[in-house]
């Protein structure tokens, strides 16, 4: 929250890490964001066509409704898709009443899912509330384990603050509303996640849970279980349209920075990235029709954790390097590799290996980790905001263990997933020096830029945002914001 205060801009971590650890950072940042936005737009909608199948088939079992979902061609997902790149193409204000319109539904549908889960709930269905490690359909699961290996998965569900931190250029007087809306979006997510987690598990046994339309199947209320397979299909659209409203934002920030082609940051005279909406639409209105998302779902979510450590790893650069512009950015590298290691030499050599010298190396690493942010305390010298913006408590040690946490995450996703995310990342750093490193806007390049012994470089997308976007993308009106959904 601290960094959406001090870079109000667009692109979320691309801004920040453009901000603070430069233009390298910067564009793999913004791949990693592709993945969270565009990618698991197209990916939601892929789950949402074939949620639309299930209950098809549910209602008229005669047919099968293939032709919908085939196994890698998926119609309705790429229709859905589609029609949610032509409400951001309208501009108009139907876009923004109907993303406030089914929100508000979808909140309501949750709070039923609550309210009559309740009534449904089995008090021996949880018990014992976290069931015993066992082998299930050929695989390890439930255990602490278990828990970590849901987290690494459920957390997807929280990533709206960072659509809200990637619209902050659009949103009025930003320093002070971005905190209390990404504290917001987060509280509250949470707090629906657990009440309808927890009735989920009351409701049925945990080894039949599939979904609440099956809980409440289980107990005999068909009237509750048609209820939220609607909800779920009439709202989960919404998913799609917010998750890609970001990605042209993304596009535009990289474009006007020079790291991808000029035709991303042209402006209608609506004050609308028409163009640049219209090309990533299309392209990932092809990806929801051919790529199978089962395959893909590790990447997104160790994209999108990696992309939670540039920020912190930002946070801590912008804190630190001017007063200590040699020593912060080695510790603070240090501290993101040591914590790395930790997490990774534990989970897979020690928890799914079962290998102590493995535990031995993990433990070596967190101390080192630990070391190394007692060195960041005491050595470099912190620069603080105003007492009016929003200013992250226990700085280094709370960003330290939050990027441990969240490679412990990662290291819970399968290898094909880490190996192909490595794969993601080549790409990217390719692409940077084929095509960004040449026609970059600011000519900052990595090396250059860490060896000054200033703060951050001034990205030419933080001086076109206020200047050349008049309209929100869901609304034509001629002023800047973003109503926060």
């Amino acid at each position: 929250m601290e960094l959406v205060t001090r870079v109000p801009s667009s692109g979320s971590t691309y801004a920040y890490s453009f901000y603070a650890l430069g233009e390298l950072p910067a564009v793999v940042a913004a791949w990693l964001l592709t993945l969270e936005y565009g990618i698991s737009g197209a990916g939601v909608a892929r789950n949402w066509a074939t949620k639309v199948q299930e209950w098809l088939v549910e209602e008229h079992p005669e047919h099968t409704y293939q032709w919908l979902n085939e196994d890698y061609t998926n119609l309705l997902g790429a229709v859905l898709m589609a029609l949610c790149v032509a409400v951001l193409l309208m501009g108009i204000q139907f876009g923004k009443w109907f993303v406030n319109i089914i929100t508000t539904v979808k909140v309501f549908v949750v709070l039923f899912i609550i309210v009559a889960g309740f009534i449904f709930i089995e008090p021996d269905n949880l018990i014992p509330f976290i069931p015993p490690r066992q082998e299930v359909d050929n695989k390890m699961a439930f255990g602490f384990q278990g828990i970590i290996t849901g987290a690494s998965s459920a957390f997807f569900g929280y990533i709206g603050f960072d659509e809200v931190c990637c619209l902050a250029a659009e949103a009025k007087n930003p320093k002070k509303v971005m905190p209390l809306a990404v504290i917001t979006v987060v509280l509250v997510t949470m707090f629906l996640s657990c009440f309808a987690s927890l009735v989920l598990a009351g409701m049925i046994p945990f080894l039949q849970a599939e979904s609440f339309g099956a809980g409440f199947q289980y107990q005999g209320a068909n009237w509750a279980s048609k209820i939220v397979r609607a909800g779920e299909t009439c709202t989960m659209p919404v998913v799609v349209l917010v998750s890609f409203l970001a990605q042209p934002r993304l596009n535009y920030a990289l474009a006007c920075d020079g790291l991808i082609p000029r035709i991303f940051s042209q402006v209608d005279k609506n004050g609308t990235l028409f163009a640049n909406t219209l090309i990533s639409g299309a392209f990932f209105t092809i990806v929801a029709f051919v790529m199978p998302f089962d395959k893909l779902w590790d990447i997104v979510s160790f994209g999108i954790l990696l992309s939670f450590n540039m920020s912190m790893a930002s946070l801590l650069m912008v804190r630190m390097r001017k007063k200590s512009p040699s020593l912060a950015p080695k510790l603070i590298g240090l501290m993101v590799v040591f914590a790395c290691l930790a997490a990774f030499f534990y989970q897979i050599g020690y928890a799914n290996e079962g290998n102590d010298w493995c535990l031995v190396v993990a433990i070596v690493f967190l101390m080192l980790m630990v070391v190394v942010c007692l060195v960041m305390y005491f050595k470099c010298p912190q620069e603080t905001q105003s007492d009016e913006n929003f200013t992250a408590p226990l700085v280094p040690f709370l960003p330290t263990f939050a990027a441990l946490a969240n490679f412990y995450l990662a290291a819970q996703i399968s290898y094909t997933g880490i190996y192909s995310s490595c794969a993601w990342l080549a790409a990217a750093v390719l692409f940077y020096f084929c095509y960004g490193y040449k026609h970059s806007a600011g000519r900052t390049g990595w090396r250059t830029l860490m060896s000054l012994p200033r703060v951050s470089a001034i990205r030419s997308s933080m001086l076109s945002d206020k200047k050349h976007l008049h309209s929100p993308m869901l609304s034509n009106k001629k002023h800047s914001q973003v109503e926060l959904i």
